[in-house]
């Protein structure tokens, strides 16, 4: 499939107390397709949220281009990129919404709410976190949630909706490897399901929990190098093993 992701040339750095210039990303190019996942592996402050952040719109590249589903973001006005955004793509991570006592079933129909209606946005919610074997926790508060539950959760809001990219910070790394690879498989099931197909880009410190990536890019001093893929001919790049998928537990 043609890619929903195109980062070319992306530049971003920082001033650190107001003197010295920190450049945090040099020159990020990669793409991502529809039934695709990508994963960024990357020590802490590597700059793996802030790649993450600048594809979702949060942050703007000081050079280079983002397209989100054939739009070029970077020259969009502020206005239009948080609709596109919203449209198009949803972001998820491990900590969750700023506060601890929203309840989970509010939490995940909040990306349908503005544009369908707060009914559509609760029934739908619901059909989601029972999809994932996480119903039981619907009426209960995000700070309550143990991290697999979290995990469960966080995949309920990003497929609630239709997304063209999914964007996941970090939200499979505190699950260990036998967690991570019952979180892959059932991310998998998600895209498989998804109409139209989406395609995610995930970030991880674990290598581990990016395994089943179809795609995996390490973030070192500012560049991304490929790690592994599928398909390759580069002999430096190391081949991904297919594995088959398991059933998720519901319980954590």
């Amino acid at each position: 499939m043609s890619a929903v992701l195109v980062l070319r040339g992306v530049r971003k750095g920082f001033s650190r107390g107001g003197r010295e210039w920190v450049s945090v990303l040099e020159g990020v190019s990669f793409e991502v397709a529809r039934g695709e996942v990508g994963a960024v592996v990357g020590a802490r402050l590597s700059g793996k949220t802030t790649l993450l952040q600048l594809v979702a719109g949060v942050e703007l590249p000081d050079a280079g281009t983002i397209e989100l589903a054939g739009c070029e973001l970077t020259t969009l006005s502020r206005r239009r990129r948080e609709h596109l955004l919203g449209e198009q793509l949803v972001w998820m991570d491990r900590y969750g919404p700023a506060q601890e006592s929203v309840k989970v079933w509010r939490f995940v129909g909040w990306p349908l709410a503005s544009e369908r209606g707060r009914r559509h946005a609760e029934t739908r919610a619901v059909q989601m976190l029972e999809r994932v074997g996480a119903r039981e926790y619907a009426g209960r508060c995000w700070g309550e949630l143990s991290n697999w539950q979290r995990m469960l959760v966080g995949l309920a809001r990003a497929f609630a909706g239709s997304p063209s990219v999914v964007v996941l910070d970090d939200l499979m790394d505190a699950l260990g490897t036998p967690g991570a690879g019952e979180a892959s498989d059932l991310l998998r099931s998600l895209m498989e399901e998804a109409d139209p197909p989406c395609a995610v880009l995930m970030s991880a410190s674990d290598p581990d929990s990016a395994l089943f990536a179809d795609r995996v890019w390490s973030l070192r001093n500012g560049k991304l190098v490929l790690l592994a893929g599928h398909q390759t001919d580069d002999a430096d790049i190391i081949p991904l093993l297919a594995r088959e998928h398991r059933p998720s537990r519901s319980v954590g």
